[in-house]
């Protein structure tokens, strides 16, 4: 199947954004890809100033809810929730015009006072069983855990979807985590991240396979990537080589939570 990300280039104002965001699902479904991954916050970025004008999920995501009605598409990303008085960085998985699953991010970046200062926690991981397999969410900061990709997999994850704002100063560091975490643990790694605006993110969005191989990476601009993806071979590469099954559960069962 074809797994494309939209590398987004997010601005100050949401509504375009959101328009941007439609732009780019229908891109990828031209390509007939079979999921699509958009960045972190595509609805309003790290602004403040877009958060109070945030809606009920629902009616902010209304025109991809709609247009993903009649098309076999999984749509991934992160937008602004707003939840009894709350906000929420949550990633959101939608297919055929419904909101399927969705994550609210539990590790807020402590060096960002945009996201840590407005943002409320989650409290639960999440794997969602999609169309196209189990996807394992993780969002931005989030990667820099080795641990939580880890639980997410032995949850059944088959693909672990990174929805990020990465910055230009680490864009380093983004490169490194997303292969290392597509190695240890033997899936497809989906990293979706910002291209250019006000806030100058420098994209690399990238598709990574289980060898740790990357398929495609995206450039500074905002565009949209594809590669193919087998969920069959990554069962192969795992039965092949079986280190997943080596992990001492016992030793480990407080860090991976397996066995509650």
């Amino acid at each position: 199947m074809i797994a494309a990300i939209g590398q987004l280039r997010i601005l100050p104002d949401r509504r375009v954004n959101l328009m941007k965001a439609l732009s780019l699902i229908k891109r990828a479904i031209q390509v007939r890809a079979s999921i699509v991954v958009l960045p972190e916050l595509f609805n309003t970025g790290l602004h403040p100033e877009n958060y109070d004008e945030v809606e009920p999920l629902e009616e902010e995501l209304s025109m991809i809810l709609r247009l993903s009605e009649r098309k076999d598409i999984t749509i991934v990303g992160t937008v602004a929730e707003k939840v009894e008085g709350k906000l929420y960085n949550t990633a959101i998985v939608i297919h055929r015009g419904k909101i399927i699953g969705k994550y609210r991010k539990t590790h807020l970046f402590p060096l960002l006072k945009e996201e840590k200062d407005y943002f409320s926690t989650g409290d639960e991981l999440v794997v969602v069983d999609s169309p196209i397999g189990k996807l394992g969410l993780m969002i931005c900061y989030e990667i820099r855990f080795p641990e939580i990709a880890r639980y997410l997999v032995h949850k059944g994850a088959e693909i672990l979807a990174v929805p990020a704002e990465f910055p230009e100063a680490r864009i380093n560091h983004w490169r490194v985590l997303l292969r290392a975490r597509a190695i240890e643990n033997q899936c497809y790694v989906l990293g979706a991240n910002c291209a250019e605006g006000i806030d100058r993110y420098p994209g690399h969005s990238m598709i990574v396979d289980p060898w740790g191989n990357i398929l495609v990476e995206a450039g500074d601009r905002q565009e949209i990537i594809m590669a193919e993806i087998d969920l069959e071979e990554m069962k192969r590469i795992r039965k092949e080589y079986p280190f997943l099954k080596d992990v001492r559960k016992e030793l480990l069962s407080d860090v991976l939570e397996v066995e509650r």
